[in-house]
């Protein structure tokens, strides 16, 4: 599925860069790239490091240990980081939807965009950060202070309280675009609305997400409702393997043009042909009419 996805957002990035949301189709372009990546050494870490585990002393397999580790840890930033910009993404359309006034305070330029982006992966390292130093330092002093058990109970409803107000927070959000599709049905004759088909990719990418996470969240929520943690690990981990794949099936099939261009990539020799092009970027300033949808 990913050559699909390089290739249809490949021939639609001039059409996407004068849409509001551009820097993040491209953002999550990116992801999905690294996403990719990650992918290939868990693959690569699973069929041959472990059928080659007793050849290698304890030394030698502490290095990719690390490595597996902080490539779990940084998909895990990444899908999180989507999710949360999906949400911040959702409250933004509401808001000038129903609010154009609020415009100025709403739309970022692409350099405060930038910026926007860069302290939000800063924001979730360092919550990642300062868990893992507290859960740690709690251990060393439980044997002998009471406080390390209360540090430890800190650690983990720290991490519980994040997690749910990640995921409270993206279901709300989510619920936003209930009113704007009415009020877009009602005007579905105007030339903005109908310019808008792009940005149709990040409601049902957001819808998508809501409604898979709904279906697995529940249910890890009632099978380990007496131990938190394991419901949290396994939420996170379906996450991980999801939501790239919500992503990329949502923009495929997010508008009529999307699915002619997929459909396109299976003549001759296109598909390969754009993959091997060289891929250019430029920086564009998207055009903030176009915010319906």
């Amino acid at each position: 599925m990913f050559p699909f996805y390089v290739y249809v957002n490949r021939v639609n990035r001039e059409r996407d860069k004068n849409t509001l949301v551009f820097p993040m189709i491209d953002h999550f372009y990116g992801i999905m790239k690294k996403t990719q990546a990650i992918y290939c050494f868990l693959w690569f870490f699973i069929f041959f490091l472990f059928e080659k585990l007793e050849d290698f002393e304890k030394q030698k397999i502490g290095i990719p240990l690390v490595a597996l580790f902080l490539c779990l840890k940084a998909m895990l930033i990444f899908i999180q980081v989507s999710q949360f910009f999906l949400t911040v993404m959702a409250i933004q359309k509401f808001l000038l939807y129903f609010y154009p006034t609020s415009q100025k305070y709403t739309i970022l330029s692409p350099n405060n965009m930038k910026y926007f982006i860069r302290y939000s992966y800063c924001l979730f390292i360092v919550r990642d950060i300062i868990g893992v130093i507290m859960v740690n330092f709690s251990k060393k002093i439980m044997k002998n202070d009471v406080k390390g058990a209360e540090l430890t109970w800190l650690a983990i409803h720290f991490d519980v309280i994040f997690f749910a107000t990640l995921n409270i927070s993206f279901f709300i959000s989510a619920l936003l675009y209930i009113p704007i599709l009415i009020s877009v049905r009602k005007k579905s004759h105007l030339r903005s609305v109908q310019e808008s088909k792009p940005q149709i990719y990040i409601f049902w990418q957001t819808i998508t997400v809501l409604v898979v996470k709904m279906i697995y969240t529940p249910y890890f929520l009632f099978v380990h409702f007496d131990n938190f943690k394991t419901m949290i690990i396994l939420t996170r981990m379906l996450d991980c393997f999801s939501i790239p794949v919500i992503i990329q099936i949502s923009y495929l099939t997010c508008n009529r043009q999307n699915v002619i261009t997929l459909f396109a990539s299976f003549r001759g020799m296109k598909l390969i042909k754009e993959l091997i092009k060289p891929e250019v970027t430029t920086r564009v300033s998207p055009d903030p009419r176009r915010h319906l949808v």
